[in-house]
């Protein structure tokens, strides 16, 4: 039998197949077989012989009668099939295009037929059922994929490809009842079937489809989470056997990656994976490589210091993505040892002599920009003519120097390198000049960090059309939408809580709604669009503003000249959650200590009780740079968490953390543990009011309780993990806040926790046990 649930296409269903689930199939033959079971019985007297079976008859035939109303009854109610539109605004032409229901295992049908949508061009198909939210996957003749996830198709039934987002670590992570998993091709040969083998021998069908992998080349699929995580993942080349991944978790390791087969290595086993020479006994060494870098690591050797030999490649199938870490675990022969790593554009790193007992973690920084990915650039001669070099003037109109400048691509994940020397600071009022190398596109991202440590960021910025940037005054949320510079002035701010997208601005004579105002940019909350409009264009202009999540609002023939200025943020539902979070006590004086993010723009912010009840809290205190927010629950006496003093007060590499919160709290309804060790003292970039540990984070974490092994409080939950160390629910890269900057925070609100010193170590389930009534869920209410 087939292992349900993993094939990426759907094979056509046979007539007897669609037969046998149509409406009242399954009473008739139940029905049926029960007439069978009666006849076969013996008959006692002609009283029992006949009217049993005539009432099992007359029942069987008033139920096929209500499932073919039952079935009449729902073709009625199925709602008007959806016309999607999808717009190729990629560089290539799309050849595959696969779009289907989130809960959906199967990619379902090419979309195109035998159809291609060539660059600029659209294509419109029909989309049947009740279902609005849709997974998208898209081909192009290059062989490279395209992904979207959650589109909901129902509001927005336009899609735009621009051929370069791709599956990312955020998509791996998402919850639900189907997982996603990515296949790299790097073996230097053509993939032409993937199979999915479960532990007891069930095989998938070729979740390839009609489609072939080719080297360097991308699949993203899909599997059912009931199924279970673990699989061989049995893949066939052009031109030779299988090779077999064997025992594959899908559910901790998310890629799949097969590269080239050395010359006269043992070829992979269906029952045991590749054979390896056994290894001498003794203790192992076990450390930790963390990849700090913009782009994934494909290969890990590491050699005894003094040695020629590179040896095996210590990742085996695995690779470290951008931002992940991986355990090692060898023989150790000494404590100096060579490591070499290679990242997914061949570049390669070495580093001598390095002493792998004194430090369990080895951290790679790799490149700051993900060179040589993507498509391929036109030549100078056939493309626009933009400078490589782009200067732009950033202006501190804060109140407090700026210490760090970061500038990257809106495409890569690492914020790359302090454009500030350390003994340069932007003093306030003060300007200075960066100078950005740009890739082949003019997107980028900005971060500033104040003397302080508070922070300010502007996402994707269009340098190709901005010449200075402010940051802390007035213009610090302004962007220049341009225009005449004799139009009309009107301004659009984001009240909201979500992001703008697009905004489009149109005269009310106007059949069409013209270009997205804010080209290439992002409108992030509070920040306002200033526009210049022509006086041609009257008085009177339509509006239509596009979210980030893909919602759209439109204001219709709204009088400019009269209400010049307007807000255009997502309304909210008063008092409805917008977000959750956790927060605990750290007192008993009702004082609970949570996350900045946690708590900024909410209404009223409000511990969620059994039975849909809350319990408002009343601000006392937040920092935004810190992300630490202090609340109070007023007349009550809490049971508070300690936080840890004494000679063990700062936290230790390798120690054992156990965190208790409340993520995906829709999905898990109550309090969940989670433990694992302390693998890094510093934050992203060097930060040392942060440290790292491996203990799995959800959203919903923010703002919880890092306990030591006897349930101290040794930190600050901080789950909402961006640009600096990858995506917001990257694999074991999790930060906290160490006690130092807590404490500081506490002081400035005068606010005295209570502490501690480190007992004995406790089990898991004690410290939980412990925690219960000081952990709280925190409802953010719009």
């Amino acid at each position: 039998m087939l292992l349900r649930g993993l094939a990426c296409h759907d094979k056509a269903m046979p007539a007897r197949k669609l037969a046998e689930t149509a409406p009242g199939y399954r009473l008739l033959t139940a029905c049926l077989r029960g007439l069978r079971d009666l006849k076969g019985k013996p008959s006692m007297s002609l009283l029992n012989r006949h009217p049993a079976p005539l009432a099992l008859a007359a029942a069987c035939l008033m139920m096929l009668q209500s499932g073919d109303a039952e079935a009449q009854r729902r073709r009625q109610q199925a709602p008007a099939s959806t016309e999607v539109t999808v717009q190729n605004r990629a560089g290539a032409t799309l050849q595959y295009l696969f779009v289907t229901p989130v809960g959906e295992v199967s990619w379902g049908e090419d979309r195109l037929g035998n159809d291609t949508v060539a660059r600029n061009r659209s294509h419109t198909f029909t989309l049947e059922g009740d279902q609005c939210r849709h997974d998208l996957r898209a081909i192009y003749e290059s062989g490279r994929e395209e992904t979207r996830f959650g589109l909901d198709l129902c509001a927005r039934p336009e899609v735009a490809l621009n051929g370069r987002t791709q599956t990312s670590n955020t998509d791996l992570q998402r919850q639900g009842p189907v997982a996603l998993y990515i296949v790299r091709n790097r073996s230097g040969a053509t993939l032409q079937v993937l199979k999915l083998v479960a532990p007891g021998g069930n095989e998938s069908e070729d979740v390839l489809g009609a489609t072939v992998l080719e080297t360097g080349q991308t699949f993203t699929g899909r599997f059912r989470r009931g199924g279970g995580c673990t699989y061989d993942v049995v893949a066939t080349f052009d031109g030779a056997g299988d090779r077999t991944l064997t025992g594959r978790n899908l559910c901790t390791n998310r890629e799949v990656v097969f590269g080239p087969e050395a010359e006269g290595q043992p070829q992979a086993r269906r029952d045991g994976g590749r054979e390896r020479p056994a290894e001498p006994a003794g203790e192992p060494l076990a450390f930790v490589v963390q990849n700090r870098g913009a782009i994934p690591i494909q290969y890990l050797y590491v050699r005894p210091r003094g040695t020629s030999a590179w040896g095996e490649d210590r990742l085996g199938s695995d690779t470290i993505a951008a931002r992940g870490s991986f355990q090692v675990s060898m023989p150790r022969r000494g404590c100096e040892y060579d490591v070499k790593v290679r990242f997914d554009n061949d570049r390669e790193e070495v580093r001598n002599a390095v002493n792998l007992c004194e430090s369990p973690e080895f951290v790679v920084t790799g490149p700051a920009l993900a060179t040589g990915r993507g498509d391929r650039k036109q030549r100078p001669t056939a493309r626009a003519a933009q400078p490589s070099i782009s200067q732009i003037v950033i202006v501190n109109e804060g109140e407090r120097p700026i210490e760090s400048l970061f500038i990257s691509s809106s495409k890569v994940s690492s914020w790359g390198d302090d454009m500030l020397n350390p003994e340069v600071r932007i003093q306030p009022g003060a300007r200075f000049t960066a100078r950005v190398e740009r890739d082949d596109q003019c997107n980028y991202d900005l971060r500033i960090v104040y003397q302080g440590g508070r922070e300010e960021r502007r996402m994707r910025q269009n340098l190709c059309q901005r010449q200075e940037i402010a940051f802390g005054g007035a213009n610090a949320f302004r962007i220049d939408g341009g225009g005449p510079e004799n139009g009309r002035r009107v301004v659009f701010t984001n009240n909201g809580r979500g992001d703008v997208r697009e905004v489009y601005l149109t005269p009310v004579t106007d059949t069409h709604w013209g270009d997205d105002r804010l080209g290439s940019e992002l409108m992030p909350r509070r920040f306002r669009l200033e526009l210049r409009l022509p006086t041609e264009g009257g008085c009177r202009w339509d509006l239509k503003v596009v979210f980030e999540g893909g919602q759209s609002m439109e204001k219709r023939d709204q009088d400019l000249c009269a209400t010049p200025e307007m807000a255009i943020g997502r309304a909210g539902r008063p008092g409805q959650v917008a977000s959750t979070g956790t927060g605990f006590y750290i007192n008993e004086n009702g004082h609970i200590l949570t996350n900045h993010h946690v708590i900024d723009g909410c209404a009223t912010v409000a511990i969620s009780r059994p039975g849909g009840q809350r319990v408002p809290l009343r601000l006392i205190g937040a920092d935004e740079g810190a992300d630490l927010a202090v609340l109070v629950q007023e007349n009550t006496t809490s049971q508070p968490l300690r936080l840890r003093n004494g000679a063990g007060v700062n936290v230790r590499g390798g120690e054992r953390v156990v965190l208790v919160g409340y993520p995906a709290r829709s999905q898990l309804g109550g309090v969940n543990v989670t433990e694992g060790i302390v693998s890094g003292l510093r934050g992203a970039l060097g930060d040392q009011s942060r440290f790292q540990y491996t203990a799995p984070t959800q959203p919903g974490n923010s703002g919880g309780p890092v306990l030591d092994a006897s349930g101290l409080v040794v930190g600050v939950v901080v789950s909402q993990i961006d640009k600096i160390s990858g995506e917001r629910t990257a694999q074991n890269i999790n930060f906290g806040i160490k006690l130092d900057l807590v404490r500081s925070f506490l002081a400035a609100n005068s606010v005295t926790p209570t502490e501690g010193e480190a007992g004995a170590s406790l089990p898991t389930s004690d410290i939980l046990q412990n925690s219960d009534q000081s952990v709280v869920p925190l409802d953010c209410l719009e």
